[in-house]
């Protein structure tokens, strides 16, 4: 379950949204909640002249849908996606991107958003036809770093991996049949691919992918999460790259 249409719950998700000026209309806050991380959101709220109501856990429960709120959440627009533009890097300069190839889950979406942030990398383009609306569940995943992260949208994943290698990018796929990550030396450019973890990368993703790299596991474990997938291999890339 997602939450509600509009709203953000969770101190992360709200504390980012105010940071950032999102256009807010109303802050819920339970009743009763008094520590210290909630009274600093009702202060930035309040100096941001965003009404605010006290109301009951209830009432949250019922927005979030099963989503942690944290006692606070609030209500605006659906933040909107990039122009994939914005994430290219000019020419001569590092370039690093997450491409998630029709994975629709918002938890996991939300949490490679939050790795991508966390590693400094350019953005993530989320491609397929079921991308998730980037609020709710997703907002609450990436634990605030959904409005300090560009993330764009695309309907075909390898129409974005032409786009990339045209501007020089190096194209690699994640995918257990992949060279280990350990021997990769990636250039400096580089997006990840990534596909759900029922039918991995999508057939036209694959003809644009460079070069296939995979995190070694022991064979009776049969994957990884593709969120933690996520994390480790682009951990890794950083670690192996070529120092400027």
């Amino acid at each position: 379950m997602t939450p509600e249409s509009g709203w953000i719950v969770g101190v992360h998700a709200v504390r980012a949204a105010l940071e950032a000026g999102r256009p807010l209309d109303l802050v819920w806050v339970q009743r009763g909640r008094q520590d210290r991380r909630i009274q600093g959101l009702i202060e930035q709220a309040a100096a941001s002249e965003v009404p605010i109501r006290f109301v009951p856990r209830s009432n949250l429960e019922r927005i979030a849908a099963g989503v942690s709120h944290n006692g606070i959440a609030a209500r605006g627009a659906p933040r909107s996606f990039s122009p994939i533009e914005s994430l290219v890097q000019p020419q001569g300069q590092r370039g690093r991107v997450l491409l998630l190839d029709g994975i629709t889950d918002p938890h996991n979406v939300g949490a490679m958003i939050r790795t991508a942030a966390a590693f400094g990398l350019d953005g993530v383009i989320v491609a397929g036809p079921g991308a998730p609306p980037l609020g709710g569940a997703l907002a609450a995943a990436a634990a605030g770093q959904l409005e300090r992260l560009p993330v764009a949208r695309s309907k075909v994943a390898g129409d974005v991996l032409r786009r990339l290698r045209e501007a020089g990018y190096w194209c690699f796929g994640a995918d257990a049949a992949g060279a280990p990550v350990a021997s990769v030396r990636p250039s400096d450019r580089w997006v990840l691919a990534l596909g759900s973890e029922g039918r991995g990368l999508r057939a036209k993703t694959r003809a644009f992918v460079d070069e296939l790299l995979a995190v070694p596991i022991r064979p009776e474990v049969e994957s990884l999460n593709v969120s933690v997938a996520a994390a480790v291999l682009t951990y890794a890339l950083l670690e192996r790259e070529q120092p400027e």
